[in-house]
């Protein structure tokens, strides 16, 4: 039984596709196919129930994928041991446009000042994107907001990130805003939800909701006088000339978490923007 026929296996399983596997492996379809085949027939059993949809593990699948998931891990883990005291030259980290914006950069600058030698990529995704990306092992760690709807990934660190309701002119009534909300298209965004549920709690209506896809579109939207929009603080110009207001206790904060996948090593450079990012965060 090889190493390389369990990655294959585990990564059938887990996108209970052939295609999807070959497409994440980087493999020909018949190749994983034949591979698949070469592991059923070594241990004289079907792993997969096939379907119009893809491929399902069935009960003995279900047996060998928890082996395999240890076994995948036992051995990422021996190669990590022999290169964790090594500083990796990439780092790929994501991130929702808002957290990229609010926070990143002074970050990535921190980390890049004590880390030159490691090239530090970002990815901007919706967070499903990212989760996804992140269980693919396509990025190193990622910037997410609440909770994760995966066992395979772990909380590293969290802080909490100040929220405003802005607005280009005075606002003479926090319960009467007479001008739409504007929030992101990405319906997982915490900000525009977290305003819309304002706006429940005080059952209350917006006059309308306009739904802009990058966080410039809303700032402008804002600062045109189109509507107001719940932001954190941390992104706003410091010499800007938003009218800015406190929503109340309980809509002032979002956590926000770096989560990885649950199985990795932290390998040098990884710790050390870890690191970086609790020093700068909780100082």
């Amino acid at each position: 039984m090889e190493i390389n026929d369990l990655r294959i296996f585990q990564m059938v399983a887990y996108e209970k596709s052939i295609s999807k596997a070959a497409l994440n492996l980087g493999y020909a379809q018949s190749n994983i196919t034949m591979r698949i085949k070469v592991l059923e027939n070594e241990l004289n059993t079907a792993l997969f129930t096939r379907n119009n949809r893809g491929v399902t593990v069935n009960a003995n699948g279900e047996k060998l994928l928890k082996y395999a998931d240890k076994i995948i891990t036992l051995v990422d883990e021996a190669a990590e041991e022999f290169s964790s005291s090594k500083i990796s030259s990439k780092l790929t980290i994501g991130a929702t446009q808002t957290i990229s914006a609010s926070r990143l950069p002074k970050l990535f600058a921190l980390f890049y000042d004590k880390n030159p030698s490691v090239s530090l990529v970002l990815k901007t995704e919706k967070q499903e994107v990212l989760l996804d990306k992140l269980s693919k092992n396509e990025l190193d760690g990622a910037f997410i907001y609440d909770e994760y709807p995966s066992i395979k990934f772990k909380e590293v660190f969290s802080f909490m990130e100040e929220t405003a309701l802005i607005s280009s002119t005075p606002i003479k009534d926090i319960n009467n805003i007479t001008t739409p909300i504007i929030v992101n298209t990405d319906n997982y965004c915490p900000y525009g939800n977290l305003l819309k549920k304002w706006f429940a709690i005080n059952h209350l209506s917006p006059v309308n909701i306009l739904e802009f896809d990058t966080l410039e579109s809303i700032l402008n939207g804002v600062n045109s006088g189109l509507g107001v929009s719940l932001l954190p603080k941390s992104i706003l110009p410091k010499n800007s000339d938003f009218h800015v207001y406190d929503l109340g206790e309980d809509f002032k904060k979002l956590k926000l978490k770096f989560v990885i996948n649950d199985h990795v090593k932290l390998n040098a450079s990884l710790k050390s923007f870890i690191d970086i990012s609790n020093e700068y965060i909780n100082r």
